[in-house]
């Protein structure tokens, strides 16, 4: 899944890591880097300098996205939407980051927004697929 993204997002040659971890991990995390004592559902970790990602066919490591199971499974049931897509929708948004995507400002929120709902559109087969297994 986070492989095709990558290829819809211009990035074929990048690579990632995805944690899988508990609530209490992801605030100790979301505490010791971002100063923000409290539960989130994903964090991104940049590891690829501005520059590296210059070159969209370079083979680059672009650092580490970290999911709460626990939080996803949680948005999930209060949306009423399948667990699968909710990991889906934390994946994405977390690729998003590490490509320097940002939400702070109203219009990067609603450029951020507009890439996952397009990658999600296109992805849907796979997320369908998913949420079979």
């Amino acid at each position: 899944f986070a492989v095709e993204a990558l290829r819809l997002l211009g990035r074929p040659r990048a690579s990632l890591s995805i944690v899988l971890a508990d609530a209490a991990l992801v605030r100790a995390l979301n505490r010791d880097y971002r100063d923000s004592d409290k539960a989130t559902d994903v964090l991104s970790f940049s590891f690829a300098a501005p520059d590296d990602l210059a070159d969209r066919a370079a083979r680059v490591f672009l650092g580490e996205i970290y999911l709460s199971v626990e939080t996803a499974r949680r948005q999930a049931r209060a949306a009423r939407r399948p667990f699968a897509r909710e990991i889906a929708h934390l994946t994405l948004h977390g690729i998003l980051h590490l490509l320097g995507h940002d939400h702070a400002k109203a219009a990067e929120r609603r450029c951020m927004r507009g890439e996952e709902r397009r990658l999600t559109r296109l992805l849907s087969a796979r997320i369908r697929a998913l949420q079979v297994l």
